[in-house]
């Protein structure tokens, strides 16, 4: 989502938010969701990580990507596993900028994707 030591990271609440939309998203995609295995936030705060099952290649998970960020950058409502009992930091959470950050990079990345951005740079 970010360029390394490039442009400023994602903030945590939003980095935060994005996990728990995302990784609800996936699970319960209605075609996907038996390959899912993992979604969740690089360390670095400059994108996620995203396994699932299968030989797959990045290009086979544009379309389900478009859709899952398409769907943070438009949610509204309460977030997902946002509660005490589900999440251990549940407050540190900021939607508005979690749909800015979603609709940012859907629209800057992913809709025009390049093969640059299929493969991880040596």
């Amino acid at each position: 989502m970010k360029l390394p030591n490039r442009e400023p990271v994602i903030n945590i609440a939003e980095l935060h938010t994005i996990e728990h939309l995302g990784a609800t998203f996936l699970r319960n995609h209605p075609t996907r969701k038996d390959e899912i295995i993992y979604f969740g936030p690089m360390g670095c705060r400059t994108g996620f990580y995203v396994i699932l099952k299968g030989k797959l290649e990045s290009k086979d998970i544009i379309e389900l990507m478009k859709e899952m960020f398409d769907f943070i950058s438009k949610f509204e409502g309460d977030i997902p596993g946002a509660s005490a009992i589900e999440c251990g930091n549940y407050l540190d959470q900021n939607l508005p900028m979690a749909r800015y950050e979603a609709k940012k990079y859907l629209e800057e990345t992913l809709n025009n994707i390049k093969e640059e951005n299929l493969i991880y740079p040596k």
